[in-house]
């Protein structure tokens, strides 16, 4: 029915057109000041008439213009990856389901002396992105890229040194540093009682219990004679 309505539409405005055209003719051909006024008049009508319906035609096409679906993407920070490292590059893996099958300019990297940026646009309906700004060490930023793998996006940061890093992050390398036994230079006794401690805090249910016992036995020992640490038997 539309497709109908469309098509008379269409004619009805080419036949204003040859009206008008027919008009404009008698116009410029007419002597008579009188006959002039009178043509010109309906001249006027039809123009108005044709411009709006021209106008008609376009609204009517673009209602009838499929709306593109609404779609909301929406962005993923990434906050799970792996790395790896050499003497000159600092590796870092993320995996993503299909990111090999994106256009090459969907996935761009910025690289800065201690920061990294990752944006992945419109994969399976989302944006990803991962922004670090404090990495535990300068890089160069122009020697720094990205390869795109099958389900895995690989940055190689490239480093100012050839050194190895404590980890990726400067956080990363407080807490590797707050992890380790402090030793107590005062008390050559105390690096292994911190060890000792260190490895109750982070072992299992056995491993406890093989220390509890150890510590038992060397108390026992202790009130016969001896060092706490001479009498350890690990």
């Amino acid at each position: 029915m539309s497709n109908k309505l469309e098509e008379v539409s269409i004619l009805q405005s080419e036949k204003v057109l040859k009206d008008v055209e027919e008009l404009r003719t008698l116009v410029a051909s007419a002597t008579r000041k009188r006959i002039q006024d009178i043509l010109s008049q309906e001249l006027r009508k039809l123009e108005i008439e044709v411009t709006q319906l021209q106008e008609a035609a376009v609204l009517k096409h673009s209602e009838q213009k499929p709306k593109p679906a609404s779609s909301s993407i929406y962005t993923v920070n990434i906050r799970n990856y792996s790395w790896d490292q050499s003497d000159k590059f600092m590796k870092l893996y993320i995996t993503l389901k299909n990111v090999q099958s994106l256009q090459k300019d969907a996935v761009t990297t910025t690289f800065g002396k201690r920061s990294v940026q990752v944006l992945v646009q419109e994969l399976d309906g989302k944006n990803y992105q991962l922004n670090i700004t404090n990495l535990a060490k300068n890089i160069k930023p122009d020697a720094s890229y990205h390869k795109v793998k099958t389900d895995m996006l690989v940055l190689f940061l490239c480093k100012s040194e050839q050194q190895k890093w404590a980890g990726v992050t400067a956080e990363d390398v407080r807490a590797s540093e707050a992890r380790k036994p402090k030793v107590n230079s005062d008390d050559p006794n105390a690096g292994m009682m911190d060890l000792m401690k260190q490895m109750y805090d982070d072992g299992d249910d056995k491993m406890k219990q093989m220390l509890n016992k150890t510590w038992y036995e060397s108390q026992q020992k202790t009130m016969k004679g001896g060092s706490d640490l001479e009498n350890l038997d690990l």
